[in-house]
């Protein structure tokens, strides 16, 4: 058995439903049966006592005369012919005493013979009552005081076999337990019926839910809903329309984040301008040469290599700007490479502001992460330190990978990150603030990429009183890149 269906707590709704009706059922079956049985009993109780009584009156008055004359044959004849009830009732154990208790005659002189003292008997009966029952023996035990003139002369003593009456009470009790439980199995079978088909528009809802955990979410189909204005109906509705306003979100996102990748270009353009221009201005000097003295080895040879290392710088450069701005055609894992680029990009922002920059690049190998996001969170938080620190300030760039997570580390010592900024990296505040208004759309763009990969942003103030930001994201969670902007 699951362990689930140990814990009733963790049962579906459609399993609690029927179960509850089951244990309503049998509490309230408990109680109509007790009470059942407790007014049979006293019917039955009521209806013995008022035969009980009707028959010792009739022996009483016809024992009494011989009761005085102490005529034991008598007595013992009226005992037989007075022993049956006759109403259903088996023959009476009866017994009479005098005032004394000795016993003048019984209906099995054996069990009780003459002269017997049977004051024992009243120890039957508690005070002032004239009928017992006991239940287990299966007898009732009555009793009578013979009075004449306002004196007691002697008892009468009977004790009736009411294993019929017992009887009748366990046929009731069988013919209840059996109506109620095959009520109770009915009604809950009825309620498991009627609360799968009531749950069935919310399991509907609950498959479309799940299968929006390995894929875009998809509107469900209003056709066949039911009523239009049902409560399902509405909660369709609002589903869709919950659909439709992540779906705009997530294209929203996308456009924010190719929008921000070229902002962030456009913020360098210049930059990357100044690493292109000064190879070039070597390659010319390069060709100068070789046209006025290509004939000389050694001269060809240098300016050969000098075109080559120029070349191969350029070629660095324009690699770096297209696999930043260009959006992969399919996610593919980070490298080492992936994140050093970030420095070439940013390295004429750094010369122009004299800036100590520091890196240190702790990714060895292939990561399970899309590298593209990955690339655009370093670089929005790279630039916003850089552009963040005055003139000659530093900049500590940190990235630590290890077997669960990727730790990229953002150090500088600039004013420090404004409230709004941090709200905005963090995720408490979900508007994206204009750069006019101190945190720009890179940073919310770079917590909208975080949180799609299950990562998570602190922002603190180091000793310096900069901003020390630290992006935490789960490399067991790569595989899924579906909500990544």
């Amino acid at each position: 058995m699951p362990m689930a269906w140990v814990n009733p707590l963790r049962w579906p709704l459609a399993v609690k439903a029927p179960a509850m009706v089951v244990i309503f059922m049998l509490a309230v079956s408990a109680v109509v049966t007790h009470a059942v049985l407790d007014r049979l009993r006293e019917t039955q109780e009521r209806h013995l006592s008022a035969l009980s009584a009707t028959f010792l009156e009739g022996l009483g008055s016809a024992v009494l005369p011989y009761v005085l004359r102490e005529d034991v044959w008598e007595i013992f004849d009226a005992i037989e012919r007075n022993a049956t009830l006759r109403v259903g009732f088996a023959r009476a154990f009866i017994v009479i005493t005098d005032e004394t208790g000795r016993t003048l005659a019984s209906s099995d002189p054996r069990e009780v013979p003459l002269g017997t003292d049977r004051a024992a008997l009243n120890d039957r009966f508690a005070a002032g009552q004239s009928l017992s029952v006991d239940a287990d023996g299966g007898k009732a035990h009555a009793r009578k005081i013979l009075r004449y003139q306002d004196r007691d002369v002697g008892r009468i003593f009977a004790d009736y076999d009411i294993a019929h009456l017992l009887a009748e009470r366990r046929n009731v009790l069988t013919t209840l337990v059996a109506t109620n439980a095959f009520l109770t199995l009915c009604l809950a079978a009825l309620a498991y019926w009627t609360i799968r088909r009531m749950l069935s528009p919310l399991a509907r809802l609950s498959r479309h839910i799940d299968s929006g955990a390995a894929g875009p979410l998809v509107p469900i189909d209003l056709a066949g809903t039911g009523h239009h204005d049902s409560e399902f109906a509405r909660l369709f509705r609002r589903y869709n329309t919950l659909v439709e306003a992540l779906s705009e979100r997530e294209e929203l996102a996308r456009q924010l984040a190719a929008e921000e990748r070229v902002a962030s270009l456009g913020r360098l353009a210049s930059g990357m301008a100044h690493e292109i221009n000064n190879p070039l201005g070597g390659l010319f000097n390069a060709i100068d040469t070789l046209r006025t003295h290509g004939e000389r080895p050694a001269v060809r040879t240098s300016s050969i290599e000098l075109i080559e290392r120029g070349l191969r710088g350029i070629r660095d450069v324009v690699r770096t700007v297209l696999a930043t701005y260009r959006a992969d055609q399919q996610l593919r894992p980070l490298v080492p490479e992936d994140l050093d680029d970030m420095r070439l990009l940013i390295g004429s922002e750094v010369r122009r502001k004299a800036i100590d920059l520091g890196w240190t690049n702790g990714v060895a190998g292939e990561v399970a992460l899309p590298a593209s996001s990955i690339r655009q969170i370093l670089l929005n938080l790279t630039l916003n330190a850089v552009n963040a620190v005055p003139e000659g300030g530093r900049v500590q760039v940190e990235i630590v990978c290890t077997t669960s997570e990727l730790r990229l580390v953002v150090d500088d010592d600039g004013p420090g990150m404004s409230a709004t900024a941090a709200d905005v990296l963090t995720g408490r505040s979900t508007r994206p603030v204009l750069q006019g208004e101190g945190a720009g759309l890179g940073l919310w763009v770079s917590q909208r990429l975080a949180a799609g990969l299950g990562g998570r942003i602190v922002v603190e103030t180091n000793a310096a009183g900069g901003a020390r930001i630290l992006v935490v994201i789960p490399t067991s969670e790569a595989g899924d890149y579906r909500d990544v902007a």
